[in-house]
């Protein structure tokens, strides 16, 4: 590529050329996406790189993509430097009741990136790049409405195709009505390309009922006789035979918070209802759930930190 004709390559947009950090260039040409050519040029090649885009209103948007002459694996490498540089990848982002309050278009829901407002055709363009390396943290069967709101704004259901994280952190808690499908697995089904879900949950959600954090002793709490249901009624309750279907699936992890808080006369400490064993059935019957269908997906029983909302990514232990 002529470095040249890179540099005086006008586009159909307004920008400021804007300095590129040492660091940023040595990421790209560590990437063998730009020519050894390049070395020499000063940093403020902007062009080839981040555009700061100008407040003002376009009168006439341009029809086109950022960088159309750049293959998409470069202007991946740009979204990425322009959008969350020094950040992990995949990002993360929680979807919150806040959001779903919202009335945005669904065109643009707040995580997605500024740079992607320019025009319709960027829009799609850093916007399934944006999807393919974002983990949605979704809380309620609500936000699935609204993630499935932007997801659907992209034509063919490549929005739902482009993603390849999902986690619920509240999967335990919503039982689906008689007769109903599991709104987050239903998800997870749609989202044709996915391969890495977490299903979080609770031992209240595993026993059916809310938190207990009132007084009682020990000894009344092994009279009350607190059942551990069965595998075959969690599988029931929670609609789990559908999540078999996923053909795309690679790790499905079950995060479980075994802890119950009982407070006694003399003191506070810890008992733990023995639903672990329950939940590693259920690991396996996953396991073979997806064995019988011909995939390989590694399913795995990870215990939770604690029993409330994870502001992001779960770390491996």
């Amino acid at each position: 590529m002529d470095a040249t004709r890179i540099h005086k390559t006008r586009f159909a947009i307004p920008y400021q050329t804007t300095r590129i950090s040492r660091e940023a260039l040595i990421h790209l040409h560590s990437k063998r996406l730009l020519p050894s050519s390049t070395n020499n040029l000063p940093y403020t090649i902007i062009v080839m790189t981040i555009f700061r885009l100008k407040s003002t209103k376009l009168p006439d948007p341009p029809s086109t993509i950022l960088l159309p002459i750049l293959p998409f694996e470069l202007r991946a490498e740009i979204y990425y430097l322009a959008t969350f540089l020094g950040d992990p990848v995949p990002h993360y982002v929680t979807i919150s009741a806040t959001d779903t309050l919202r009335d945005t278009d669904p065109r643009f829901p707040p995580f997605l990136p500024r740079l992607a407002r320019l025009n319709e055709v960027t829009r799609l363009d850093i916007g399934l790049w944006f999807i393919s390396v974002t983990e949605f943290g979704v809380l309620y069967p609500q936000n699935v409405d609204f993630l499935s709101s932007f997801l659907e704004t992209f034509p063919l259901e490549e929005g739902f195709a482009a993603v390849r994280r999902l986690d619920f952190l509240m999967f335990g808690r919503y039982h689906p009505a008689p007769g109903e499908k599991n709104t987050f697995v239903d998800l997870v089904l749609k989202c044709k390309g996915v391969s890495e879900v977490t299903l979080k949950f609770e031992v209240w959600n595993v026993l059916k009922r809310k938190s207990n954090h009132r007084r009682i002793a020990t000894d009344e709490l092994r009279e009350s006789g607190e059942q551990i249901p069965e595998l075959e009624a969690i599988i029931e309750t929670y609609g789990l035979e559908d999540i078999l279907g996923s053909k795309s699936l690679v790790t499905l992890t079950i995060e479980f918070w075994p802890k119950l808080t009982v407070h006694t006369r003399t003191g506070v400490y810890t008992e733990m209802p023995d639903c672990w064993p329950v939940m590693e059935r259920l690991t396996e019957w996953l396991r073979q759930g997806f064995r019988a269908r011909g995939m390989e997906v590694d399913v795995r029983l990870v215990p939770s930190a604690n029993e409330g909302l994870r502001w992001g990514r779960r770390r491996e232990t």
